[in-house]
């Protein structure tokens, strides 16, 4: 995983306290909430949260939920449209690439339809991240602008995953 502070970038590395010059994390903690908002009508979360006193559970509080993880009563709710890509927090190969474009064309387009759409993981951090960008990418963002939104939104710690960046550099 990629150093929060200066995302391994060599010009920063070397003056970074947080991973003292490795441009490598050590540890990430999770987020304070279940999800956040990206841009209106997009959401980013996971299943997983730094205080479990806050639930994760979802219900019927969006439209549209993409789970790259699934818990048993973790949700939607019946009759939510809800869409599963299990993936690890790995490479992204062919076979993801081209489910990740479908369902971010997916997202993009309940978006664009004043739906409200919820993308979620474990930690709601990578694998969130990575489809989030892409839907971004979709609605016309760049690739720079989107992965800042998605790391202003979640925090830090989100999109880390050098895999997933470089992948999302190729669309």
């Amino acid at each position: 995983m990629l150093c929060h502070r200066c995302y391994a970038d060599p010009a920063l590395m070397p003056d970074c306290a947080a991973c003292r010059g490795s441009g490598r994390a050590t540890r990430i903690p999770l987020c304070d909430e279940p999800w956040n908002e990206v841009v209106p009508g997009l959401f980013q979360g996971g299943h997983d949260v730094l205080s479990q006193a806050r639930t994760c559970v979802v219900g019927d509080e969006f439209d549209l939920v993409i789970s790259m993880v699934t818990r048993a009563g973790y949700g939607p709710a019946d009759g939510v449209e809800h869409h599963v890509l299990r993936m690890a927090d790995a490479a992204v190969d062919q076979g993801i690439a081209r489910r990740v474009a479908e369902l971010a064309g997916v997202a993009a387009a309940a978006v664009r339809d004043g739906r409200s759409v919820l993308v979620r993981c474990s930690g709601g951090l990578n694998r969130s991240g990575l489809m989030v960008a892409s839907t971004l990418v979709e609605l016309g963002h760049d690739v720079p602008s989107a992965i800042d939104l998605v790391r202003r939104a979640r925090g830090p710690w989100a999109l880390t995953n050098p895999m997933f960046v470089r992948h999302l550099h190729t669309l």
